[in-house]
């Protein structure tokens, strides 16, 4: 191989590299011109590929200690579908004990909760220009709650599906990162078996992070 034809291959490679890393690069780049990152493209316009449009996170509900105790994980997978569109899916799960004091002074359980369910819900950033980070929240969740009532020894179990709808805000801290408040309106909070499982106040507040 002559010089020549070394230096078209080197050249070729070197090309070729440029290209991968364009075709790679990271939305996160833009912020060395003063942009906000992309979510679904890289700054050249290409669409980003599935795995890179995933947010993974969740948040930690019921949190109580004392009586009654309490503690739940609500786990979150969301897709990025568009700059300004977010779906996903998510799973949760709330433990809590009730204590009794009895004649002698000592307490012992009295009831058992176990909650549990799903959800799919879909976040539109509705005016990025005025409102940035603010988006339109609605939602489908199913939850079940099984009860154990320890002196009796007797189970109950309720179960609900929930429409809601409210807002989330959400503070990026990075691309696919975000710590996010939201309000939802039950839109069911009628229910008996809703005010059981979720309380007298028709509005839910959730504090996460995906």
């Amino acid at each position: 191989m002559n010089h020549i034809q070394k230096i078209l291959v080197i050249a070729a490679l070197l090309s070729s590299t440029v290209s991968f890393g364009q075709l790679t690069e990271d939305p996160e780049d833009r912020r060395d011109q003063g942009k906000d990152p992309l979510r679904t493209q890289t700054p050249e316009g290409r669409p980003l590929p599935f795995g890179q449009r995933l947010r993974f996170g969740g948040g930690i509900n019921g949190f109580r200690f004392g009586n009654p105790f309490s503690l739940g994980a609500s786990p979150v997978i969301a897709y990025q579908a568009t700059e300004r569109l977010l779906v996903g899916v998510g799973a949760s799960y709330t433990y809590t004990r009730y204590k009794g004091i009895t004649n002698t002074g000592s307490t012992v359980p009295v009831e058992t909760y176990n909650q549990y369910g799903g959800r799919g819900f879909v976040m539109y950033e509705a005016i990025p220009s005025i409102l940035p980070n603010l988006y339109l929240h609605g939602e489908v969740e199913n939850t079940t709650i099984q009860v154990r009532y320890d002196q009796l020894n007797q189970k109950a179990s309720l179960g609900l599906t929930s429409p809601l709808l409210g807002l989330t805000y959400m503070q990026p801290i990075s691309r696919r990162f975000g710590v996010n408040l939201t309000a939802l309106y039950n839109l069911n909070a009628n229910s008996s078996v809703a005010r059981a499982i979720y309380g007298s106040s028709p509005f839910i507040l959730r504090l996460s992070f995906f």
